[in-house]
């Protein structure tokens, strides 16, 4: 076999898994009902993925801390996360669903218990009241002003019998074993952690103890044989992240070293843990546990797994250790194997991207994965704003108790314009469906603002993306699909020809008027990657406006590969405001000079971008941007915070005043305009003015400019009905 190691079985406790692919927690949020009971929405997204071939499943967190956390429950003690605490058969009958639903298929699966979420967590309890609670005195991370205050020791003492007692529940449920939640920040790490657990007096100022004690609380309420798997940052990598001068000033110099961590995993093996699941990084530098589509593959693989690993065996220890962060390419995952930096390799996102990863890497069809383009936005930012997990590449996660491909009963004659990700997802299931489907394309590609974005080699994961979408279009293309390529599409060359036309045809490019750009060369942002971004020689200055996530892609990419001064204004307060949080911070963490897509301070920025926010360009003179800038505005480089969504309110939140203003004049060369752009509907409404055809829709961009998961769901859902 080609991955031979990556499909070679595999054993942890007792527990035999028939390959070395585990599939990474990941939060099953609103997947439960309000009491906790998973929903069939859970339950067979689970299904979905043992049908895929992945050795061990492992569920998303699940807080054993009612009552002593506020953060776990919401109004009415009701909550977004399952629950599996207390003796409740509702809730253990949803979990008996679950587990009975994979076990036909071969996989192992495993729960995962958390503490519960402590500094981490949403402040709104204490915006209703509630006093907040953590290791000691912490700040809330959201809201710096609101405190969390020190749990006692016998309400941490409850907490370790609650995770025992949900540990059998899951074991009577026919789990095979129990995944601890012990990094990133979260309340166990708090427990564990120097910088959150400054304890001087009781059982748990030794900050082994608490992880100890779960340990053993289990062992002793399931048995020996019960596999234990525990994922521990083995390093918050503050200090790495930021260098000495912020690691001091902001973060007291404290953290969890990779010595420190070490110890730690052979204390907790000690105690009874069977295997190792090692990432690093906290909520402060969230990109490392949460690698956006920036990073490198196999990022810290070696650095953290493969030094846990090299650890056990020079300490004569037995003990597997799981690898994980980018390790979607299979080729990348069985590198990792072969290098013996870990036993078992784990994916998240890749399996929500594509749930058949693993059988079609058994079937040597790699070139038909679906891959993950890192963008957080379904899998992440859904359920922040009141949703549950799902896949911008993939419309069917999340929804496999829903959605289903079905025969269309009737034939229709479609028409698709534009290959972007709403056409050809459009294409593809329509033609899958059984329709005759034409996808037309006015250039000679597909991709659309996808294809724009893959120029710069920062967005490797969506050229990734790309190839994997023109293979599948290609293969299906010999199957009958139609592909016309340098075709524009006129109301005239489509009217009465087709039963159904769907307009994907993209968005229409937006450029300012701003006094004085007569004076200056300038390119708007789309126009700019469709060259190559290619500078003239001459250019030493460049000036982007538009502190989105384009503009300060592009500026980043200047800065690094062409080595040019660049100048990122934005007219909101914070830079990227829409873009989820491990995306966001990586880039300000690389625009700022502190990091990389490597994560080698070497290859970072020699000079950081200059960046003006909550600023307006107010005119252009030869050589010269006037900016009125914000003299309230706040440093754009704080990549160890997070912004709160537009729904919580921020009763600190300090309001800029408009005429608090400085004006500002910065040399430049070159400017590139990356305010966004437009809904191009004028094809779809001069369609539906003239009849064209019995059913018209509109999707992608075309209709509303936003984001991958947004386009290909719309799509996806208008080929299914059609």
């Amino acid at each position: 076999m080609k991955y031979e190691r990556i499909l070679k079985p595999g054993r942890i406790g007792n527990c035999d898994l028939i390959n070395r692919i585990v599939m990474a927690p990941m939060g099953n949020i609103n997947m439960a009902d309000p009491n906790g009971r998973p929903t069939n929405k859970m339950i067979e997204y689970f299904i979905e993925r043992a049908k895929g071939g992945t050795g061990l499943l492992i569920t998303g967190l699940v807080p054993v801390s009612y009552g002593i956390d506020p953060t776990v429950s919401e109004d009415n003690d009701t909550t977004y996360f399952p629950r599996i605490d207390g003796t409740s058969r509702t809730r253990l009958g949803g979990w008996r669903d679950l587990t009975a639903g994979v076990r036909p298929y071969g996989s192992k699966i495993f729960i995962q218990l958390t503490a519960g979420l402590g500094r981490v967590g949403s402040p709104e309890p204490a915006l209703k009241g509630k006093l907040l609670k953590s290791s000691s005195i912490n700040r809330n991370f959201y809201v710096p002003q609101i405190p969390h205050l020190p749990l006692s020791d016998r309400k941490i003492k409850k907490i370790v019998k609650n995770f025992g007692q949900c540990a059998i529940n899951a074991k009577i449920s026919g789990f095979d074993g129990v995944h601890i939640h012990g990094h990133e920040g979260y309340l166990m790490d708090q427990l564990t952690s120097a910088p959150w657990n400054r304890r001087r007096l009781g059982r748990y100022r030794n900050r082994f103890q608490f992880g100890i004690d779960v340990v053993k609380e289990i062992k002793k309420r399931c048995g020996d044989d019960f596999p234990l798997l525990y994922r521990l940052d083995l390093t918050q990598a503050i200090q790495q992240t930021y260098g000495d001068r912020i690691f001091n000033d902001i973060f007291r110099g404290k953290e969890r070293t990779i010595e420190e961590g070490l110890e730690f995993c052979k204390v907790l093996h000690e105690a009874g843990v069977d295997a190792f699941d090692v990432d690093k990084g906290c909520y402060e530098n969230w990109f490392w546990p949460h690698p956006p589509s920036y990073f490198d593959d196999a990022i810290y693989a070696r650095e953290i797994a493969g030094r846990l690993k090299y650890f056990f065996i020079s300490e004569g220890i037995d003990c597997p250790v799981v690898a994980v962060g980018k390790l979607g390419r299979p080729e990348v995952a069985e590198k990792v194997l072969e290098n013996k930096w870990a036993d078992f390799i784990m994916l998240g996102r890749p399996l929500l991207a594509d749930p058949q990863w693993p059988r079609k890497v058994m079937d040597d069809k790699t070139r038909e994965i679906i891959h993950c383009i890192g963008d957080h936005e379904g899998c992440i930012e859904s359920f922040k704003k009141g949703g549950h997990p799902c896949c911008s590449v993939n419309p069917y996660t999340g929804f496999e108790d829903s959605k289903r491909l079905v025969k269309a009963e009737k034939i229709k004659k479609v028409c698709i314009i534009g290959a972007g990700p709403a056409g050809c997802e459009a294409a593809i299931t329509a033609h899958k469906r059984g329709h005759d489907v034409t996808l037309f394309e006015m250039s000679d590609h597909i991709g659309g603002q996808l294809y724009l974005g893959s120029k710069m080699p920062i967005k490797h994961d969506l050229s990734r993306y790309l190839d994997n979408l023109d293979f599948n279009l290609e293969k299906l293309s010999k199957e009958g699909l139609k592909i016309r390529f340098n075709t524009k599409v006129e109301l005239n060359d489509v009217r009465g020809q087709y039963d159904v036309i769907i307009c994907c045809n993209g968005p229409e490019i937006v450029l300012p008027s701003i006094e004085g750009m007569d004076n200056i060369r300038y390119m708007e942002a789309r126009e700019f990657l469709g060259q190559d971004m290619l500078l003239p020689d001459d250019v030493k200055n460049v000036l982007v406006v538009g502190g989105g996530v384009v503009g300060c892609e592009i500026g980043y990419t200047l800065a690094h590969d062409a080595e040019v001064k660049v100048t990122v204004a934005g007219k909101n307060n914070d830079l990227m405001p829409d873009t989820v949080m491990a995306n966001r911070n990586h880039m300000l963490w690389m625009m700022m000079g502190l990091g990389s897509t490597t994560g080698n301070p070497q290859d970072s920025l020699k000079e950081p971008v200059r960046v003006y926010n909550a600023s307006k360009i107010i005119r252009f003179t030869d050589g010269k941007a006037h900016i009125l800038a914000n003299k309230g505005r706040r440093d754009p480089f704080t990549p160890w915070k997070a912004l709160i969504p537009e729904n919580v309110k921020n009763p600190f939140e300090k309001k800029l005043k408009p005429e608090n203003v400085e004006h500002i004049i910065i040399d430049t060369d070159f400017v590139i305009f990356a305010m966004g752009s437009r809904s191009d509907d004028t094809l779809y409404f001069n369609l539906l003015k003239e009849r064209a055809a019995r059913e018209i829709f509109i999707a992608g961009d075309s209709k509303e400019p936003g984001r991958v998961w947004e386009a290909v769901t719309a799509a996806n859902e208008i080929a299914r009905s059609i």
